[in-house]
């Protein structure tokens, strides 16, 4: 009997370390997560949330993950609501590429000027063509990374929302 009992004592303590371990996990995963949000550039912070809500992964994977946002404190997730708002403006394509005008008109202007050489018409072409590849290339980069962001936005808000509703 004694050593039905020391084997159990042991599950059970087994069991508590486990459980102790997990909250020593989570806490490590919780300020990691205030970590990213406080710290990271608008590059990596993107890269973090984007890796940790990706598609294809397991439905335990995004429980954690949400419940780990829902675990910060009120402070951190409007910080979050807040770099979430000012990424996303900063993305938007209204405001950002006028200063792309410029060089593409430029370029179209040397295009139909008549210089009388036929090597300036080339060079306004190409750099034309180049100018529009560079800004596709752009915008559909930084609409990606605004997608990234606006998600997020959400997920941070629904949570504050949550949040704001549980304590009245």
């Amino acid at each position: 009997m004694r050593k039905k009992k020391k084997h159990f004592n042991k599950n059970k303590s087994q069991k508590e370390k486990d459980k102790e371990n997990e909250k020593k996990i989570r806490k490590l995963k919780l300020l990691e997560l205030k970590t990213v949000i406080y710290t990271y550039d608008k590059n990596k912070l993107l890269n973090y949330f984007w890796e940790e809500f990706k598609y294809g992964q397991g439905m335990d994977h995004y429980e954690t993950s949400v419940s780990l946002i829902y675990n910060l404190d009120i402070e951190c997730i409007e910080f979050a609501i807040a770099r979430f708002t000012q990424i996303d403006n900063n993305l938007d394509p209204d405001r950002r590429y006028l200063n792309v005008i410029m060089p593409l008109f430029a370029a179209f202007l040397i295009i139909l000027s008549d210089f009388g050489e036929e090597i300036f018409k080339y060079v306004g072409l190409c750099t034309t063509i180049i100018s529009i590849f560079a800004v596709m290339y752009t915008l559909n980069k930084d609409r990606k990374q605004r997608g990234y962001a606006n998600t997020m936005l959400k997920t941070f808000e629904q949570v504050h929302a949550r949040k704001q509703k549980e304590k009245e």
